[in-house]
């Protein structure tokens, strides 16, 4: 951390603020001084976040709590004086393994908590198996906040979804079920296909690819390009000849 954690100065400066750790008994103890690493996961791919955090326990953490596989994790991480916050103060996360347990001395040891969201913690335990009709968007939305399912109070960013649709989800896992209705969804707007269901420091989204892409500005691409197969032109822009097909097949 910077010696002001209000001004960036170096790169990898960071400001975390408040590392806590809360027990199924209500036990709750501050971490902070003992974190030796924290490492966060998120991708498009994935509907989740996750991660793991290292500390140096001289306080018998293990033994005050215990840890049981569902203790909330508590913390803020923020580079100083930029925009954006990896906020769990709020939106907790959930311990659900202790993947490292090291005896450094009588009285010392590293552990190693792997944690994720409380989302995901809930999509395990849950099944759905009811019949929706709508947009794919509503009934997306549904699945995430209603409280027979996810019951998030994360920020949502859905896009729209065209033509009204009926489905039956066969006794799966919210997640499994958003997957499903991923793949079939078509934009309302662009009437776009490769939707995107991922979760990141600013919540849920159920967005399109071309979505990502036109919010850097003017980068949007089409959804396919016509290539010929026939020798270089003449005078040809060097941009043009820069993508080509490696190999090809014929599916249909």
């Amino acid at each position: 951390m910077p010696a002001n954690p209000h001004i960036y100065q170096n790169a990898g400066d960071y400001t975390l603020d408040g590392v806590l750790i809360v027990g199924s008994s209500g036990n709750k103890i501050n971490v902070a001084d003992q974190v030796r690493e924290l490492n966060i996961y998120q991708s498009i791919d994935s509907p989740f976040m996750s991660g793991n955090i290292m500390i140096a326990d001289a306080q018998g953490v293990a033994e005050i709590l215990p840890f049981l596989g569902q203790e909330r994790l508590l913390f803020m991480l923020q580079t100083p004086n930029q925009e954006g916050t990896i906020d769990f103060n709020e939106y907790h996360a959930i311990i659900y393994n202790v993947e490292t347990r090291l005896h450094t001395t009588d009285r010392k040891q590293t552990l190693v908590l792997n944690w994720t969201s409380l989302e995901h913690y809930k999509n395990i335990r849950t099944k759905i198996s009811a019949s929706f009709d709508g947009m794919i968007s509503d009934i997306v939305e549904k699945i995430l906040i209603e409280d027979d399912y996810l019951a998030t109070n994360k920020p949502l960013n859905i896009e729209l979804t065209k033509n009204i649709r009926k489905y039956v989800i066969p006794n799966l896992n919210p997640f499994q079920a958003i997957e499903l209705l991923r793949k079939e969804a078509v934009s309302a707007e662009e009437q776009a296909p490769h939707f995107l269901f991922y979760e990141n420091p600013e919540g849920f989204h159920f967005r399109t690819l071309d979505s990502l892409i036109g919010s850097q500005g003017d980068l949007s691409v089409d959804h396919k390009r016509t290539y010929k197969f026939e020798p270089p032109q003449e005078n040809e822009p060097p941009q043009d000849t820069a993508a080509t097909i490696l190999s090809w097949q014929v599916e249909d």
